[in-house]
């Protein structure tokens, strides 16, 4: 018994409108933005995971995580690069300060400064 699958293709009768958004569009635009860039994030999540999987194991990057107890309250990283060397950095070594965030209640209490501190600290060694 021999089976067979066909593939049939499918004719789509399209009537595309292109129209210039005016302000009467900000709400489709506002939400269709916002599908974009949640779609993009998707990308960028994975390809994170992948950064510090790499970073961790090969001592590139450095992050602190700050709590209040047991609730997430900040963080900070720093990812530590090479360049060609310089007169004034004949090592080539470079650091880059990225990702401090506060959450909004906690802000305004020195949290992003101490953890910047951390940083700082263990970029030196």
């Amino acid at each position: 018994m021999y089976l067979c699958f066909c593939l049939i293709e499918r004719m789509i009768s399209l009537n595309i409108i292109y129209k210039k958004a005016t302000i009467d569009d900000i709400v489709l635009l506002t939400k269709t933005r916002i599908e974009v860039l949640r779609a993009a994030m998707d990308e960028v999540e994975r390809k994170t995971y992948e950064y510090y999987k790499e970073a961790f194991q090969n001592d590139t990057h450095t992050a602190y995580i700050v709590f209040e107890d047991n609730k997430f309250v900040g963080a900070g990283g720093v990812s530590y690069y090479q360049v060609m060397p310089t007169y004034h950095n004949p090592s080539g070594k470079k650091a880059y300060i990225m990702n401090m965030y506060t959450k909004p209640l906690y802000r305004r209490n020195g949290i992003a400064k101490r953890t910047l501190a951390l940083l700082v600290e263990d970029a030196k060694k």
